[in-house]
């Protein structure tokens, strides 16, 4: 496996104008004094984002293109397919980073030569952190072997605190952990695949470190369409959260869970995913992300197809929510009510929307 640079920064680009050269910017601006390249992959994009790619005159940056809009599995694969780093870094288009994230990060996975370096975000709206760090650990550190089991116990009962182990961007990952296990995204999701992704490589991970410091800004865009309204827009069977499913209960396996706890934990994410989900596309609908007329239509499919899989009607009985969560969720997925569930995952956003509001 040829190394021609330390690190790889892929990009997936779509319809990014409004903010793309903002994300350019900041990369260009690296202090990272070792070699790296910039994969920016357009996904058909139908904005001027190609062109602001084009104007750009730097070495370091590698354009490729898809022929049609595939989404990011498809063009984060086609960045992985051509990354030439030791390590690689994923960056969304429209967030940023801090101008010695590469360094940081880079120095760390050096000195610790370990498979896996995380930091903390910002995650930024009108302008300002709306948040603390998100990891319960005060200061850096190394993830051991059972650091990295405990995140993954918690990541569907305490999603906050394992956020940035089990997150996509924000993070280095040694690129032979990739190559060695086949790990690509999974093409047909539109939504969580970056969730499978994040799994298969802490399947494999030997060593990681964490930093204590807010390297990444993830931006949140009012009134714009999210990866998950888009996702579900296009149609999101039962099957694809089975799907993510079979992955988690994989890397579990992987990393020397016991067969009891890989079933239970595996019942645990396929529940959460599906009402993470239905909630956060109801927040959608009521931000105006998704038109009302066709977000109604779509999520009333969803449901009818949550409501009639045996395997939801079966795995609910043993959901084991969190204080935060809504009880009558999980409750009318249980009873089958149609009409109860839409009530409850609508009330539900309302009541997140007013407490970051608060926030």
């Amino acid at each position: 496996m040829s190394e021609l640079f330390s690190i790889s920064v892929i990009v997936p680009v779509y319809n990014a104008e409004s903010h793309l050269k903002r994300c350019i910017d900041v990369l260009l601006k690296q202090d990272f004094n070792k070699s790296f390249e910039i994969i920016m992959v357009d996904d058909a994009s139908t904005d001027s984002s190609l062109n602001i790619i084009k104007k750009q005159n730097s070495s370091l940056i590698k354009l490729y293109s898809l022929p049609s809009n595939s989404g990011p599995a498809a063009a984060r694969n086609l960045g992985l397919k051509k990354a030439k780093g030791e390590y690689v870094y994923f960056l969304d288009a429209d967030d940023t980073i801090a101008a010695n994230t590469l360094t940081t990060l880079y120095s760390i996975a050096n000195e610790s030569a370990c498979d896996l370096v995380i930091c903390d975000k910002k995650r930024i709206e009108n302008s300002q952190n709306q948040r603390a760090n998100i990891f319960v650990y005060p200061a850096d550190r190394a993830l051991g072997n059972s650091d990295l089991m405990e995140a993954m116990r918690k990541r569907f009962y305490d999603p906050l605190s394992t956020m940035g182990v089990l997150g996509l961007t924000g993070r280095l990952i040694r690129r032979s952990i990739i190559i060695d296990n086949n790990i690509l995204f999974e093409e047909e999701l539109r939504y969580l695949e970056d969730e499978t992704f994040s799994w298969d490589i802490l399947a494999h991970v030997r060593s990681a470190q964490y930093v204590h410091k807010q390297l990444y800004s993830y931006y949140i865009r009012p009134n714009v369409s999210t990866a998950l309204s888009d996702g579900l827009n296009r149609g999101f069977p039962v099957s694809y959260f089975k799907l993510v499913k079979s992955h988690i209960q994989n890397s579990l396996k992987q990393r020397g869970f016991s067969v009891l706890e890989i079933e239970k934990l595996g019942d645990q994410a396929f529940i959460y995913l599906i009402i993470n989900a239905l909630v956060s596309y109801s927040r959608s609908m009521i931000l105006g992300k998704v038109e009302l007329e066709n977000g109604v239509k779509c999520r009333r499919k969803i449901i009818d197809d949550i409501l009639d899989d045996p395997d939801v009607s079966k795995t609910i009985r043993n959901y084991s929510r969190s204080q935060a969560e809504s009880p009558w969720i999980p409750r009318a997925i249980a009873w089958r009510s149609h009409k109860l569930l839409e009530f409850a995952c609508t009330r539900r956003a309302k009541e997140i929307l007013r407490i970051r509001r608060k926030d």
